[in-house]
């Protein structure tokens, strides 16, 4: 089994590296072969709107940049852990790019969630586990909160944990998931 970590290059913290060190052992005592991908700005750029990953080349970024291999590593793994420092509330820019990048494993449609909401319909028949974790070093209750509702909003099928949390409260949770590919929607 193939165990992906995302995580934001600039933002890279003591709180960061407990975390990463934590997600790390956990995986390889699951058996996880692990690879970390560190994305900055200086190796991703931003979406441009056009739509080539649609159009042009379906299935890929037409922008000639790491998110192709990042992609690619998404969706050869069985579980991705974006590991993603919290801004006021909000995902770092580059993990938030990384996700928006995502669109080329999505088809140009729109379904409608239950909710009444609209999204895109998955291009693949399965996909890895998606989990995020937000860290920080003095994060509110608030801001815990609203990028929890911000990231359930963004993807159906996410689990969202928050750290520093105690460490028990991370591993318990992270033994409760299905660690593998999951069918349906994003």
């Amino acid at each position: 089994m193939r165990a992906l970590l995302i995580s934001d290059q600039e933002y890279q913290t003591k709180t960061y590296q407990g975390l990463n060190d934590l997600i790390r052992e956990f995986l390889n005592q699951k058996g996880f072969e692990v690879e970390l991908m560190e994305s900055s700005a200086d190796n991703l750029t931003f979406c441009m709107g056009c739509f080539g990953c649609w159009i042009k080349k379906p299935g890929e970024c037409v922008i000639n940049d790491g998110i192709a291999q990042i992609n690619r590593s998404v969706m050869n793994s069985d579980v991705v852990i974006y590991l993603n420092p919290i801004i006021f509330g909000h995902f770092s820019p580059n993990i938030k790019n990384i996700i928006d990048r995502g669109l080329p494993n999505m088809l140009p449609f729109f379904i409608t969630r239950p909710d009444g909401s609209t999204m895109h319909p998955p291009r693949y028949d399965s996909y890895p586990a998606q989990i995020i974790i937000g860290y920080g070093d003095e994060i509110t209750d608030e801001d815990k909160q609203l990028f929890m509702d911000i990231t359930k909003r963004h993807r159906r099928n996410i689990e969202v944990l928050i750290y520093p949390n105690p460490t028990e409260t991370i591993i318990k949770a992270l033994n409760r998931m299905e660690l593998g590919r999951v069918g349906g929607l994003l």
